[in-house]
């Protein structure tokens, strides 16, 4: 079974002593869109030093995102001035926003490398982009839209549903969660063969190498399956983003 090392157990910093960790792969678990996602990573990366860093995104979703941000932006802030004020500040709406935006996984992943000479490999292939991104500006980002999901969506703050998310995930890790259902489905399967290859290789260069990832893949489920499961003989560490908080 895969190390469930807390970051207390893996760090190397002068702030939180303690041994290396016992794996060349470490498997950074996140909430897509935490708005203190990119700091929290950064003082991760500060701790456990990778040599290679890698990211669950495409280099195509990079590029269009990269490509079409400044539309987005313009577009939902047309959108918002169309909304009750109620509606605008909604949780639905705030995770679109965050949706729609170049993910702190890759930014942050990014910046460090670059400031350290560290590798960045971008994991997935660029098909579930080249199928999603296209509809943001004609379905996402549309007032219509907006409007609907800030009426009917869920209430509080986009803090608080990550809070609430790393809850989750902890509960996971403790195998004590079920796995949502599209996180068995079988696009999802062919994705995380396709990463755990890729892991493997990496890892066979004798690098120790940092994963940023959304929590759900990356968490062991009751009865197995999914990411973990493939890089089992690997024996992963694995670390909670918000983990980042007690450095």
């Amino acid at each position: 079974m895969a190390n469930r090392a807390s970051i207390e157990e893996l760090g190397e910093g002068p702030q939180v002593p303690g041994p290396p960790p016992a794996s060349q792969l470490i498997l950074l678990a996140t909430v897509h869109g935490d708005p203190a996602g990119y700091e929290r990573a950064w003082r991760i990366f500060e701790q456990l030093r990778p040599e290679v860093i890698t990211v669950e995104i495409s280099r195509f979703s990079v590029h269009c995102r990269e490509r079409a941000i400044r539309g987005w932006r313009r577009r939902l802030a047309e959108a918002l001035r169309s909304l009750p004020p109620e509606a605008a500040r909604s949780l639905a709406v705030s995770r679109v926003a965050a949706q729609a935006e170049v993910p702190f996984e890759y930014q942050a992943a990014r910046d460090w490398g670059k400031s350290h000479n560290v590798a960045v490999k971008l994991l997935d292939s660029g098909a579930v982009a080249r199928h999603h991104l296209p509809r943001y500006t004609k379905e996402l980002l549309t007032a219509a839209n907006l409007r609907c999901l800030g009426e009917n969506g869920s209430t509080g703050t986009l803090e608080e549903f990550v809070a609430a998310e790393f809850r989750r995930a902890r509960l996971a890790r403790e195998g004590k969660l079920r796995p949502l259902p599209h996180v068995a489905e079988a696009d999802d399967h062919r994705r995380e063969r396709l990463w755990a290859k890729r892991l493997q290789r990496l890892v066979a260069t004798g690098k120790r190498v940092v994963h940023l990832g959304g929590w759900e893949h990356l968490l062991p489920w009751p009865g197995g399956g999914g990411l973990l499961q493939l890089l089992e003989d690997l024996k992963p560490g694995i670390i909670l983003l918000d983990e980042a908080d007690q450095i």
